[in-house]
């Protein structure tokens, strides 16, 4: 199964997108524009993962953002980056719990 199918079917992902760091949109499955949000996470993944190594972080591996009624997830594998739209966004814990279960070789 592919990764964008593994994100997809956790309990809480209204919608995923896999797309690379040049924002160029390559998949999506749910409810999600697929091209703005593949351009618009590209971005966001590599513009703090160039932050991420220019602090000494290492490889970044995922991010979230929630707001006050939604939350994005970003899995970064490769040069491929995997969005996900989570909605509500309480659901955020459990999705990154659920994501941490299903790569467990980053831990």
């Amino acid at each position: 199964m592919s990764d964008l199918a593994l994100i997809s079917k956790i309990p809480g992902v209204s919608g995923a997108v896999l797309g690379d760091l040049d924002g160029t949109f390559l998949e999506a499955s749910g409810d999600v524009d697929g091209e703005v949000m593949a351009a618009e996470m590209g971005f966001v993944a590599s513009t703090l993962a160039g932050a991420g190594e220019a602090l000494g972080l290492g490889t970044l591996r995922r991010v979230s953002a929630a707001g006050p009624t939604r939350a994005n997830v970003l899995v970064l594998r490769a040069s491929k980056v995997i969005a996900g739209k989570v909605a509500p966004a309480r659901a955020l814990t459990a999705v990154e719990k659920a994501i941490d279960k299903i790569f467990q070789e980053w831990i």
